[in-house]
């Protein structure tokens, strides 16, 4: 568990309830429990509509909601699997999801993490959420020996790619798509 503190003086970004005249809050990186899922969903909903507005392959279809609750459900129990969620004072505002898949077995590299995605909510964006989520993900992942960390960031996500650059991430693999 790392607890961490987010300094609200500045007020940006925060809804208009809040009280300005609290300095600090606490925050706590710990991992996801199966009683944050219905929170954990509405983060999804919000991360997914981010990512429709950048991308129309995005949209989502009918149930995809139900299976999205199945898909993480399934990586409580999967110990190739974690995911992460920044507590801030009781709400949930942000996940990180880390997995360790396998190579083929013809390269020297046996497997690697996976970072599947980094989701914080609008109102805490760019307070440093994101970093402590992926330092967490990180720590989990090189507790369980891999080698090498990958992201997949869609093409138009200029702040994604910017943040995992900044983390010292580079570019690797190009994936090309043809649509029919």
């Amino acid at each position: 568990m790392h607890r961490h503190w987010i300094d609200r003086s500045a007020g940006e970004g925060f809804p208009d309830h809040v009280c300005l005249a609290e300095l600090k809050l606490e925050m706590e990186i710990r991992k996801a429990h199966r009683s944050d899922l219905p929170r954990l969903t509405g983060l999804w909903l919000e991360f997914m509509e981010y990512h429709r507005r950048l991308d129309p392959d995005y949209e989502l279809e009918e149930g995809a909601i139900d299976r999205w609750v199945e898909y993480v459900t399934s990586k409580f129990d999967d110990e190739s699997a974690q995911l992460f969620v920044a507590d801030c004072d009781g709400k949930l505002v942000a996940y990180a999801g880390a997995v360790i898949r396998d190579y083929p077995p013809v390269f020297t590299l046996k497997n690697f993490g996976c970072i599947e995605e980094i989701a914080v909510s609008r109102d805490h964006r760019r307070k440093g959420i994101a970093g402590q989520l992926f330092n967490a993900a990180e720590e989990w992942l090189l507790s369980n020996n891999v080698e090498r960390i990958e992201v997949s960031i869609d093409f138009a996500n200029d702040a994604s790619q910017g943040f995992f650059r900044d983390l010292g991430f580079r570019d690797h693999v190009v994936r090309l798509i043809r649509t029919y």
